[in-house]
């Protein structure tokens, strides 16, 4: 289980996927859920911390990306 909390510029978010794969997969569609430039509050995978250097939805994909694809 993926939990994203996250700000799109206005309000503060949370958003679950049933794993880093789907939100990588989701990321990829042409109308992704979310845009690149969030920023994220804090990301846990299976309830453990995902340390990001950078804390928006793109820095979250990448990272997810090359560490579970």
């Amino acid at each position: 289980m993926l939990d994203i909390k996250y700000n799109d510029g206005h309000s503060d978010h949370t958003i679950s996927y049933k794993s880093p794969q789907d939100f990588v997969a989701n990321q990829q569609l042409e109308v992704p859920d979310l845009e690149d430039y969030y920023e994220i509050k804090s990301a846990t995978v299976d309830g453990k911390t995902v340390d990001l250097t950078d804390s928006t939805i793109s820095g979250l994909y990448n990272l997810l990306e090359e560490e579970y694809h």
